[in-house]
Order: C-alpha cells, then structure tokens, then sequence
C-alpha cells in the first residue's frame, strides 16, 4: 500500500510539474500574458540577466546561483523531512515483528469481517508508535521548486540572452543529452548514498523508489533547455551533500533517541478473531426425543476426534 501510495505521489507530481511547465497565457499576438509570465517568470529573467551582468556575462553561473539560493532556502526544510524519514525507519525495524505477524494474519484472513480487523490492527500499531501510513514520505520541497521550475523554463525559452548563450561549451537554450543523462546519475547517486546504513528488508522496500526519482529527473531534463537541466544538475550536488549531513550528523542522533525511547514500550497482543464454524444441526428420529439426539451427535463428535487423534 505504502509502494502504491509513493507511485501515486510521483506520478501526481510529475503530472503537475509539466502542466506548470506549459500552463502561460499569450494574446492574440502569441505574447505571453498572465500571472505566471508577470510574477514568475519577468523577476526570474530579469534576476538571471541582473546576476550574468555582474559576472561578466556569465549565465551559466548565473543559474547556479539561482540554484544554490533556493537550495538554501529550502535546506531546513529538506532537513526536517529527512530527519521524518529516518525516525519512521528506526521505528519501523523496532515495530516489524509485530508488523510481519499481522501481514501474516492479513493474508491468512478470509472472511471481509477478519480482514477488516486485521487493518484495523496495523493501523492501530502504527498509530501506538507515532508512525505515519505514507512511510514519512514528504513531497513540499517538490512542491516549493515547481514554481522555480516552470520559472526557468519560461525564462530560458522567452530570454534571447539566455538562450543564446553558452556555459562550458554547453547551449543554455537547447537541450543537452549528456548533462540530462549527468543530472539522472547525480540524483542516483544521491539516492544511493541515501540507503546507507539501512535495513535489507527496508532497502527491498525503497527500491523502486530509489530509481523514480532519477528517471523523473532525466525525463525532465531531457526534454528541458539545458539551462533547465544545469538546475538540476547542480541542484542533486547539493542533495549528495545534503544527504551525507543526514547520514552521519542525524541518524547516529536519531537512531540513539529512538532506541532509548523503545526500549520500555509496551507490546500489545493483537489477535485476529475468527469466525467460529457453525454448528451441525441435529438429527431426528422416530424414536428419539430432541435431548436424545443432540447428546449422540455430540458423543459421535467425540468419538470422532478421538479416532483422529
């Protein structure tokens, strides 16, 4: 459920993410218009050609600035989401075999009823250890970047300056294959790094998505001026190196508090009830009364079970 819900998230903001990236109005004349094009997209061109103005013409490096700003900005708050996610996984290896007993029973359920309270159940584990159903996944950060991104894109294309422009021998206004296929890898290697020191089974659980995020990179870098994809590229440096300060710095912390906030945690018995076979209806004879009867068939059940065993 957890993988569904993940899949579900990236796709939704994929899905948004490229209708931002062409949502501008233009007039009759194709001249763009609107909200967007007048508070997004003019303060970042005029942002972009105000910074390569100060560095000699540069605009390259003046999207990398750009890029490290609003990294910055949005720093504590990547920190903070990252700091969730570790928490749900350290609470996540002390909850499993409470967890893989009631998956156990979820798929030896098979009345509506016993499935019903085994779910019940996993949610109320989840809810006694402070733990959250969508795996401490957060997407704001994402969020927050859309806005940047349609900016870029909209800066670029309608920018002759920029788009005509060069950085290390790269076109600022066309797209770039290799650097796309640069900025898939760094975010790989970002999310390589980020399953350091992680549970197996935790690692089988992440993987699928340890490789979305990359693809959902080079998906848009690949179709994206490279200037675009210089945002990105220089955006997943910034997340490796975000992603060793939560590796070495936090989780040692994380892990400590949690561990010690664990340990006298009490454990409750969850039992998934089962609906109780009905009984045999009795048989009636001629010559028996009601009571007779009921009192051979359970002597006869008796007898049964003693032949069995």
């Amino acid at each position: 459920m957890k993988k569904n819900n993940k899949l579900l998230l990236t796709g939704s903001l994929l899905g948004v993410m490229l209708f931002l990236s062409g949502c501008m109005s233009t007039d009759k004349q194709g001249n763009p218009k609107g909200f967007i094009y007048e508070f997004l997209v003019v303060p970042t061109q005029q942002l972009i050609i105000w910074l390569a103005d100060t560095f000699n013409g540069n605009y390259g490096f003046a999207i990398i600035i750009i890029t490290l700003i609003v990294r910055i900005i949005i720093l504590p708050l990547n920190l903070s989401q990252s700091k969730k996610s570790l928490t749900q996984q350290e609470r996540m290896a002390f909850i499993k075999p409470e967890m893989d007993a009631i998956q156990a029973k979820q798929k030896a359920a098979v009345t509506p009823e016993e499935k019903a309270v085994a779910q019940q159940d996993l949610m109320a584990l989840y809810k006694d250890n402070n733990m959250s159903m969508l795996g401490g996944i957060g997407c704001l950060p994402l969020l927050i970047q859309m806005p940047i991104f349609t900016a870029m894109f909209q800066a670029i294309r309608l920018s002759p300056e920029i788009a005509n422009s060069t950085f290390l021998g790269i076109s600022l206004g066309v797209r770039n294959i290799p650097l796309a296929i640069a900025a898939g890898l760094i975010y790989l290697v970002q999310a390589y790094v980020s399953m350091i020191g992680v549970a197996p089974e935790q690692k089988k659980q992440m993987k699928t998505m340890m490789y979305m995020n990359p693809i959902m990179i080079l998906m848009f870098t690949i179709s994206s001026p490279a200037g675009l994809g210089l945002y990105w590229l220089v955006g997943g440096f910034f997340g490796v190196f975000q992603t060793l300060i939560t590796n070495f710095y936090f989780k040692p912390r994380i892990k400590a508090q949690i561990t010690e906030e664990m340990k006298n945690r009490p454990k409750k018995e969850r039992v998934i009830k089962t609906a109780e076979p009905l009984n045999e209806q009795p048989t009636l004879t001629a010559n028996s009364t009601p009571r007779q009867t009921a009192s051979k068939n359970r002597n006869g059940r008796n007898a049964g079970k003693q032949q069995r065993r």
